[in-house]
């Protein structure tokens, strides 16, 4: 017999409506499980994980303002409890509330000293602020987490050589390694020049291990940089993760240079362009990416639901390209609904081919996600559809230093994607537009010379 969320609970301890509750979490049905820690907080009502649970479950149906008052009402019962008060500076967070959230963790790290991630939290929201030397130094505390991160590649890659913590470089080796997410590999990788120098003016070494997807893309930008899963790093005294980079150059915003550093092999390039043009079209080649890993914490907040997209299926002279293989299923659905969306031939996941399909379309529309960085470290035209609260590296306007080619579309109100998808659409329009008065212009000029 199914279990119905409506009924009064019929249970006797917190654990087992726990238990249910996450298994109505693991099934996706919000509704329903909205509905069972509702009633199950009527006999438990102290309980902190059914308010949690039910607090994550308003955040993800994007209504923060309930998360957070779920997590108020866990603080009447619990004060002084860090992880209330850390689950209220998210929530805040989450409203662009940010000096708000920012005070809350202060709050939070007092009640809980040796919560990480409310460190790298609070990193986060000092960084987006611009309060770069602080937040460099308190982002450092990721590298302490118990896990190393979820990949362990931080654990792995101590094994190979201690972190470095300022020591002497003379006669040292140092290996840089790819860390965290792709995207922030490339917007990161830009640093290692910089740094190598550094560590070569104190008479030591570095070298640069990234992850084997991006080796042969990173490989043009920096020639003797070898994959990370290879293990081929020869005699290392010291390691250093990627994101540590900016602590030890000492980078502070007004030092961002947005110019174009990674560029994809021409001869990738020409044969996309081939490609691309054997449809005999004449029409603005967009590629599009319009979600991103369904493993990342915020994907359902920086995820634009294929039903928000249709603003773009009926602009004329349009043809989008999927840049996120293995997403066949959403592509279809967009068909059905009368998207362009062209065929593409399979292609490897290593990024030289997805930096080459890249350089041969007109412009990028895209999620923050990695393919957001790619083209931006290409220097090509993005769109980028962001959600409010985002990535720190966005600050809160539509504004952003890192990459030059870049124009960030924010969403005003969670979860609405609509006016996002429509002012991208009234973009695209625009760029038509000047293609088309710039063909004009040429036709003229040599009509002129006839």
């Amino acid at each position: 017999m199914p279990f119905d969320s409506t009924s009064p609970p019929l249970f006797d301890h917190a654990d087992h409506a726990l238990s249910i509750a996450l298994d109505l979490r693991s099934s996706g049905d919000w509704p329903a499980l909205e509905q069972f820690c509702l009633n199950a907080l009527q006999r438990f009502p102290q309980d902190i994980e059914l308010r949690w649970q039910l607090s994550h479950c308003f955040w993800l149906r994007h209504d923060s303002v309930a998360a957070e008052a779920v997590m108020r009402e866990a603080a009447l019962h619990h004060p002084g409890n860090g992880l209330v008060s850390g689950a209220i500076a998210m929530y805040l967070n989450e409203q662009s509330r940010f000096a708000e959230a920012e005070a809350m963790y202060r709050v939070a790290l007092t009640e809980s000293p040796d919560e990480h991630g409310f460190a790298i939290d609070l990193a986060d929201l000092e960084l987006r602020r611009g309060a770069w030397r602080d937040g460099w130094l308190r982002f450092d505390r990721r590298l302490n987490r118990s896990q190393h991160g979820e990949n362990g590649v931080v654990a792995r890659m101590e094994r190979v050589g201690p972190s470095w913590r300022g020591q002497a470089l003379d006669g040292k080796r140092v290996v840089v390694y790819s860390e965290l997410g792709l995207g922030d590999d490339i917007q990161f990788v830009r640093y290692f020049p910089q740094f190598a120098e550094g560590v070569r003016r104190n008479g030591g070494e570095a070298l640069l291990a990234v992850r084997a997807a991006l080796h042969p893309l990173i490989r043009r930008f920096v020639p003797d940089c070898v994959a990370l899963e290879a293990h081929d790093f020869g005699t290392v005294d010291y390691t250093v993760a990627m994101m540590s980079m900016p602590l030890w150059i000492g980078l502070l915003p007004h030092q961002v240079d947005g110019r174009a550093y990674l560029h994809a092999a021409p001869e990738r390039i020409d044969i996309w362009r081939r490609m691309l043009a054997s449809d005999g079209s004449d029409a603005l080649r967009v590629g599009l990416v319009w979600a991103g890993s369904p493993t990342h914490r915020r994907d359902a907040q920086r995820s634009v639901p294929i039903a928000a997209l249709a603003p773009l299926w009926r602009l004329p002279g349009v043809a989008f390209y999927p840049v996120a293989p293995g997403r066949e299923g959403d592509i279809a659905a967009m068909r059905s609904a009368g998207a362009r969306i062209a065929e593409l031939p399979e292609y490897t996941e290593h990024f030289h081919d997805s930096a080459a399909l890249v350089s041969a379309l007109d412009v990028l529309v895209t999620v923050d996600s990695s393919p957001l960085h790619l083209g931006g470290a290409l220097g090509k035209p993005v769109l980028a559809m962001i959600d409010g609260a985002s990535h720190w590296c966005w600050g809160e306007g539509e504004t952003q230093p890192w990459y030059d080619s870049v124009r960030l579309v924010r969403q005003r109100r969670p979860g609405d994607w609509t006016p996002v998808v429509e002012r991208v659409a009234a973009a695209l329009c625009g760029r038509l537009a000047q293609r088309a008065a710039m063909r004009s212009q040429q036709a003229s000029a040599l009509a002129s010379l006839g």
